[in-house]
């Protein structure tokens, strides 16, 4: 799916939102949703976001706290809780989407300016 975006989108960046399985972390050693989240953030060059719960939501409840739909219904953070927390993670990848193309121009003006020749140079008189 998120090589699907790329090819759809190739010029914007793209934010998987992932789950945190901590219950099979606890009980097999290994959180598949924030794996397979990081994966697919990997190969499109997008950025993955994992909700951060109220403290000890997750910890009392690891089955029932792990996605972003649980963070809007089921945590007290809420709605709420869910707007600021993937606004800021768009917000971040946008500013270092900015810097990036900012990067990119630079570099091309750079390399543009390299391949122009040198104007030769004229004497100024003086007086």
């Amino acid at each position: 799916m998120a090589r699907a975006l790329r090819e759809k989108f190739p010029d914007k960046p793209i934010v998987i939102a992932g789950d945190d399985d901590k219950a099979q972390e606890i009980e097999r050693g290994h959180n598949p949703g924030r794996a397979k989240a990081e994966e697919a953030a990997k190969a499109v060059g997008g950025k993955a976001i994992f909700p951060i719960f109220a403290p000890g939501e997750q910890q009392a409840n690891p089955k029932g706290f792990t996605d972003f739909n649980d963070l809007a219904n089921k945590s007290e953070l809420g709605r709420d809780g869910l707007k600021r927390q993937v606004g800021a993670a768009v917000g971040q990848v946008l500013i270092e989407e900015g810097r990036r193309q900012q990067q990119e121009q630079r570099q091309e003006r750079a390399e543009k300016q390299q391949q122009q020749p040198e104007r030769p140079r004229r004497a100024a008189r003086i007086g």
